[in-house]
């Protein structure tokens, strides 16, 4: 994955910081020691939050993908098909999802998000979702919209949801 690391790993370590932060929150006003104890958790957190939250840093990866950079793409596309949960990870999806709006995909990289944002469908509901919906607009084809269709029908009613979701938004953007 690159110099940074493994998106899975670094998100692993991003939620252990975290909850050291919360582990300490609850004790800082004991003492001073469990005052300092709580400012260096936060501390650590903030210092490695850029570095861990996406392959070669999170700021200089968006930059990276908002100037189309394809091997930030690419970085891009994995990190969704990883799908990291941490503080904050949210956030950096949508960020990602809204950027790839944007870019020259390739055909195996429109493949590769098809496939994802059916995982997602199937997936738990999540703050991004709506980004995933916005992006199925983009890479779908008749094929996908069929298998959004087909989930639709799922008798679990969070699938079948968050299906009629994308199939909308690509039904909206096929009359467009």
């Amino acid at each position: 994955m690159g110099p940074s690391g493994d998106v899975a790993t670094n998100a692993a370590e991003l939620r252990a910081l975290h909850a050291a932060v919360w582990n300490t929150f609850a004790r800082r006003a004991r003492s001073a020691a469990d005052r300092a104890a709580w400012e260096r958790a936060c501390r650590r957190f903030r210092e490695n939050h850029d570095r861990l939250a996406f392959p070669g840093g999170l700021a200089r990866g968006m930059a990276s993908l908002a100037a189309g950079d394809l091997t930030t793409i690419e970085t891009s596309i994995r990190f969704l098909e990883a799908d990291p949960w941490f503080f904050r990870s949210g956030y950096i999806k949508a960020e990602i999802l809204r950027r790839l709006r944007l870019a020259e995909l390739t055909p195996g990289q429109v493949v590769r998000l098809r496939i994802v944002i059916l995982a997602r469908i199937e997936g738990r509901d999540t703050r991004e979702f709506r980004w995933y919906c916005r992006l199925a607009r983009m890479v779908a084809d008749s094929e996908f919209l069929a298998e959004v269709e087909r989930l639709r029908d799922s008798s679990v009613a969070p699938i079948a949801r968050r299906a009629g979701w994308v199939a909308a938004q690509v039904r909206q953007a096929m009359r467009d």
